[in-house]
């Protein structure tokens, strides 16, 4: 069944996504580190602004991922080919493709994704990355936290668990300017059917009964804050508030995690100076070789020189662009981009990696 581009029935979404075939056979596994494209199977608006996009590997391959995890697109627009992140929505338990449920904004990336990518259209991807989800459920309690589209890896997990028979014990945040910005509220009571831990707290911030997120407001939600797992994603002011309530609520570090979709403000590249240093960057496999100055990060070098490297987020916090070092010494100041033991592999993100030496990497 395939819905139409502006189809914005739940009940027919519904029944799609639950023809789903669940993963029961073998069969080749979509590439996780090279670009493939997929095909575009059907398309639904959730809100006015917000559309979802059910997409399958052209090759019929299986997409692994887990709840959380995020891929990256390449989106050909008439200003050139830019590549953004999407996280996963759907359940990893369903061999039936995956959906990404994207806003559309101003700019080039998500605009022209919603006139362009149709049911019959394809698309490159690279991935699934990340690493923004449950640890050991289901023996921990779960607080999460999300604005606008930032639900879209929390519906993966409650999807997933629903799928997979886990006594989830959750409290949903979710955070929306108005009733019709929020996502999937009939499927959020459908799953809290199979899921009956599970509490959905909707939060509205504008019109009548609006509420302003803060922490004392996330405190009186989720009076367990302080014992539990706590999981959030959306722009980087609301994590930071977010993050500074957990904190104080008494939740160690290693029980937050978060995730962002504001990927709009990189860091700011330092302007070489005469005296600075330059370092030879090598590519292993394609024998290409660029300079790149110590106070210049290596993808902006890669950029430079012409040459081709999946990138992002330029901030470290995506892992999109992680790539083997073979030989070489390089300051790297990530935001949770790069796990420390893939760091002791020899791992770098380029994106933040600067060069102390002559640098070989695997490309």
């Amino acid at each position: 069944m395939v819905c139409g581009a502006h189809d914005r029935s739940r009940d027919t979404v519904m029944t799609m996504i639950d023809a789903a075939p669940w993963i029961t056979r073998r069969r080749r596994r979509f590439p996780p580190e090279a670009w493939a494209p997929l095909l575009c199977k059907a398309t639904w608006d959730e809100t006015h602004d917000v559309r979802t996009f059910l997409l399958a590997p052209v090759d019929g391959s299986r997409i692994d991922h887990d709840p959380g995890q995020f891929m990256t697109f390449q989106i050909d627009t008439p200003q050139g080919t830019v590549e953004r992140c999407y996280t996963i929505a759907s359940s990893a338990s369903r061999d039936g493709g995956i959906e990404i449920s994207v806003k559309r904004q101003a700019g080039a990336g998500s605009a022209h994704l919603h006139e362009t990518l149709v049911p019959g259209a394809t698309i490159l991807a690279f991935g699934p990355s990340g690493r923004f989800g449950p640890v050991s459920w289901p023996g921990e309690k779960y607080t999460l936290i999300a604005a606008g589209t930032g639900i879209t890896p929390i519906l993966s997990m409650l999807r997933t668990a629903a799928d997979r028979g886990i006594a989830l014990d959750a409290t949903l945040i979710h955070v929306s300017p108005t009733e019709a910005d929020l996502i999937a509220t009939q499927e959020i009571a459908l799953l809290s059917r199979r899921l009956p831990h599970l509490t959905y707290v909707p939060i509205i911030t504008r019109g009548p009964g609006a509420s302003r997120p803060s922490a004392g407001l996330l405190n009186s939600l989720a009076p367990g804050l302080a014992d539990s797992t706590v999981l959030c994603c959306g722009p980087q002011s609301f994590m930071e508030m977010v993050r500074a309530a957990a904190r104080d609520a008494g939740v160690p570090p290693e029980r937050y995690g978060e995730e962002s979709f504001d990927f709009s403000s990189p860091e700011a590249e330092i302007t070489p100076a005469a005296d600075t240093p330059v370092r030879s960057i090598s590519f292993a496999r394609t024998g290409k070789t660029f300079e790149c100055a110590e106070t210049t990060t290596i993808l902006s070098a890669v950029k430079a020189a012409g040459l081709p490297l999946p990138s992002s987020c330029a901030r470290g916090m995506c892992g999109t662009c992680k790539i083997f070092k073979h030989s070489g010494e390089v300051t790297m100041a990530h935001e949770g981009g790069i796990r420390q033991r893939e760091i002791d592999r020899g791992f770098i993100l380029p994106c933040v990696s600067r060069p102390l030496t002559d640098i070989v990497l695997d490309c």
